[in-house]
């Protein structure tokens, strides 16, 4: 039976044993229950098994009778975690009884905080607005999906979901109530006049002009009793800690007993650690935060209804909406340089640039971090990083973006001239730390199996002879094997020739000969030494002073990494999780080289944000613990000289250029700080040197 109620559409709350029998539990028990009931007076309670995937599985036509969802916003479930860990759920949606987790199905992710009862809301794609990651909560106080994958659903057409959990490491229980089916949101109007969300309210909400300057007040006040740490230098380097050589700029050396030493073929047998040293020969452990700057837009095009307000021509706050043609958009609005101008008036750039310095040094970070604006590097104020990315002539397709074609004779003339131009400015600054080039390259697929680890040579392969990589690969192959008959036998594929295997695709079966995977991995490797050594090559002869600090790995095939390790100053990785696992990442204690962190953050759905980034928390405060155990994690791994928040602003709340709008600033649109994250930020940040002195001690 369905209830109706306020135009939502009820599917269960399990207060008869017909409703329970409705539910087919696969590798967990279920039982009616009269605790943490939310709607009427029972609930369900299930007990998750110890196997991939235990679920309880709703079936169109036995659980719920209407498949045609069109009318709706998303899924509703109330869930109380009976665990005292956060546990996290996962919801699919089938469209198609030949769903198979990728296919006609899509499925969203949450974590559930310990021993609470919460909403867990799955949103449909007809509650996101267009160009936006994610759209305004579909219930108040509710826990929203914002992690979904898959394909998007034929809401006319819905057959199945279900409440699952991966892998639980034991049995787990879970009450599950009132599920439901919630209205689609109205998206007229849900952006105010200063970019935020108009239909909610919360700490640091501005209502008026008047509040930002109150604020602006406060935080003055705040900062003159929060000044930067004493035992810093002028670079953020330790002022108390030994004096190492100083070269003028900033470089890499590990370090045992404050002495300067070559690092253990394993960093696990020494007892030293990595470091950043100053130009002054300081020891420097990198604290940064990406995206310090004020110019991320969100377009504007068939997009005005989101808007309650926007200024008119004439108005002085029309500056701040502007043409750019990108990305098939040709107008866009950028609500946080409008407050800033609101907040400090006609000097607002450089007021935005003083407040923002000191703010930094007062929370306690050192780094200017990737994708920030020149005029804060010009500053000289806190070291710098510089992105540079190439732009090659020649790329093909991989399985989530275009990798450059390394072995296009023209490769190295790109590396040459992009390089030459973006240290120009930088090359002679002690300030500047090193570059990163690239970022998140693909060089593999997402998942561990092998099809995704070498995605990278399979789709060399799968191109024609007009690619320069495939050209290379073949000639490396037909310079092993001699006769195509030795290839097809060892790779168990037919072949007519070398011509053959060079001019057309060839496609490569899932279940790969041991002898083809150790050719596509010698392939990634001959691949990945010409990508780093031509930049390397490039970096060194123009600004040979500063670091490499490599490209900034999301997908890591340890043959890449080990190759960037020859060639790179600092091996890079951006790291989006809760902590740093010092067991995943033991294999840095054998690089032979520092690491760092380009890339982590966290983010959650309290203070009027639509989505929570890449790792969701519960609220502000879970985001400063949860930056505190983040930097203490990766403490304890010596290759480790230093990690980067992403980013200092909140992204628009109607998207930027690819639709992310994320709580994952230090500050929100109205340049307001989350107090409770920056005060966390400054707690551990302060305790840096501290901490590690008993590394090398």
């Amino acid at each position: 039976m369905f209830w109706v109620i306020n135009a939502v559409l009820l599917l269960n709350s399990f207060e008869s044993r017909a409703d329970v029998a409705k539910v087919q539990p696969n590798n967990a028990s279920i039982v009616q229950v009269s605790s943490n009931a939310t709607h009427g007076r029972f609930a369900l309670r299930v007990e998750f098994k110890t196997v991939q995937y235990p679920n309880i599985y709703f079936r169109v036509g036995q659980a719920f009778d209407k498949g045609d969802w069109r009318e709706f916003g998303g899924l509703a479930v109330d869930v109380t975690n009976l665990e005292s860990e956060p546990v996290s759920l996962f919801i699919r949606i089938d469209d198609d009884f030949a769903a198979d987790g990728r296919v006609h199905c899509r499925t969203g992710r949450t974590s559930l905080p310990p021993k609470r009862t919460v909403t867990v809301v799955m949103p449909f794609q007809v509650s996101i607005p267009p160009g936006m990651r994610g759209g305004p909560p579909l219930l108040p106080n509710s826990l929203t999906m914002t992690d979904t994958y898959g394909s998007d659903l034929d809401l006319s057409h819905i057959v199945a979901f279900q409440l699952f959990l991966v892998s639980p490491q034991k049995p787990i229980a879970l009450t599950v109530d009132n599920i439901r089916l919630v209205p689609k949101p109205n998206f007229h109007g849900i952006v105010d006049r200063y970019g935020q969300y108009a239909h909610g309210d919360w700490k640091g909400k501005v209502k008026s002009d008047g509040d930002l300057r109150r604020q602006l007040q406060e935080e003055e006040k705040w900062l003159k009793f929060h000044l930067p740490f004493s035992d810093r230098d002028e670079f953020g380097g330790w002022l108390k800690g030994p004096k190492l050589k100083a070269t003028g700029f900033f470089r890499a050396a590990y370090v045992v007993d404050g002495m300067e030493t070559e690092p253990p073929a394993n960093l696990q047998q020494g007892r030293g650690r990595w470091w950043l040293v100053t130009p002054t020969g300081r020891l420097f452990f990198s604290l940064g935060v990406d995206c310090v700057r004020y110019d991320e837009s969100s377009p504007l095009d068939n997009r005005e209804y989101l808007f309650s307000w926007l200024p008119e021509p004439n108005s002085p706050l029309a500056q701040f909406i502007y043409r750019w043609h990108f990305l098939g958009y040709t107008r866009w609005v950028n609500f946080y340089a409008m407050n800033l101008f609101r907040k400090y008036g006609e000097d607002w750039q450089r007021k935005w640039l003083d407040v923002t310095v000191k703010r930094l040094l007062s929370w306690g970070f050192n780094t200017i971090g990737n994708w920030s604006s020149a005029e804060v590097f010009r500053a000289r104020k806190i070291p710098y990083v510089v992105p540079i990315h190439i732009s090659a002539h020649t790329y093909f397709q991989t399985a989530w973006q275009r990798m450059p074609d390394v072995f296009d004779g023209r490769f190295s003339e790109a590396v040459e001239q992009t390089i030459a131009s973006a240290v120009r400015e930088w090359k002679e600054d002690p300030w500047c730390i090193g570059y990163f080039v690239d970022n998140e390259l693909s060089w593999s697929g997402w998942g561990s199996d092998l099809v995704n680890r070498y995605d990278l040579p399979r789709r060399v392969l799968a191109n024609d002879g007009n690619l320069p990589s495939k050209r290379e690969f073949v000639r490396l192959l037909r310079a092993k094997y001699g006769e195509i008959e030795r290839l097809n036998e060892a790779w168990k594929i037919k072949v007519a020739s070398w011509e053959d295997l060079l001019s057309r695709p060839i496609g490569l079966p899932e279940q790969m000969t041991d002898e083809c995977v150790a050719d596509l991995s010698e392939f990634l490797t001959h691949f990945a030494r010409r990508y780093f050594s031509v930049v390397r090559d490039a970096l060194k002869r123009h600004a040979p002073n500063q670091l490499y600090l490599g490209c900034r790995f999301a997908p890591k095939p340890m043959e890449v990494v080990k190759v960037a390790a020859e060639f790179c100053d600092v091996v890079s990785f951006n790291i989006y999780a809760r902590t740093v696992d010092e067991n995943e990442w033991a294999f840095t204690n054998t690089l032979g080289r520092p690491c760092i962190i380009g890339e982590f953050h966290f983010g959650a759905l309290d203070r009027g944000m639509f989505h929570t980034g890449l790792v969701a928390v519960e609220n502000q405060a879970e985001r400063g613990k949860a930056y505190q155990a983040y930097v203490r994690s990766v403490w304890k791994l010596p290759a480790f000289v230093g990690c980067h928040w992403f980013q200092y602003v909140d992204e628009p709340l109607t998207g930027r250029f690819d639709g992310e709008n994320y709580n994952i600033g230090l500050v929100s649109v109205v340049d307001y700080p989350y107090w409770e994250l920056v005060e966390a930020a400054r707690r551990t940040n302060g305790q840096v040197y501290r901490q590690l002195t008993s590394i090398w001690r």
